[in-house]
């Protein structure tokens, strides 16, 4: 009667769930790194769709691969802040570039519209 069983594999189920709070928040960072990493791809992907409804087409070369991984980067680096997550471009953002009044009022007004 036990020929139609199906066993499963036995697994140690330590190995599936952290067993520590340090692991769980480890785990947890990279479920969001995993999330971010989604959004930047669909982001980026969403620019080229525009570029190509407006008749811009992106060559492939050697230079536009410098600035669309560069593009990437950023994306990225903004999502893993919301995210409380580090990324090597937020220091290249926060030392290389400086706010003035008028580009705050106008990045306040920009995602005041977004979250309406």
């Amino acid at each position: 009667m036990t020929d139609n069983v199906i066993q499963f594999p036995a697994k140690n189920i330590a190995n599936i769930f952290p067993s520590t709070i340090e692991q769980s928040l480890e785990h947890l960072d990279e479920v969001r790194k995993d999330y971010c990493d989604e959004v930047t791809e669909d982001a980026v992907e969403a620019v080229f769709s525009v570029f190509t409804s407006y008749g811009i087409h992106v060559k492939p070369d050697e230079n536009a691969i410098k600035y669309i991984v560069f593009m990437e980067e950023a994306i990225k680096s903004l999502l893993y802040s919301v995210k409380k997550l580090p990324h090597g471009f937020q220091e290249v953002a926060q030392v290389s570039i400086t706010i003035n009044e008028d580009a705050r009022d106008e990045m306040d007004r920009l995602i005041g519209e977004s979250v309406d």
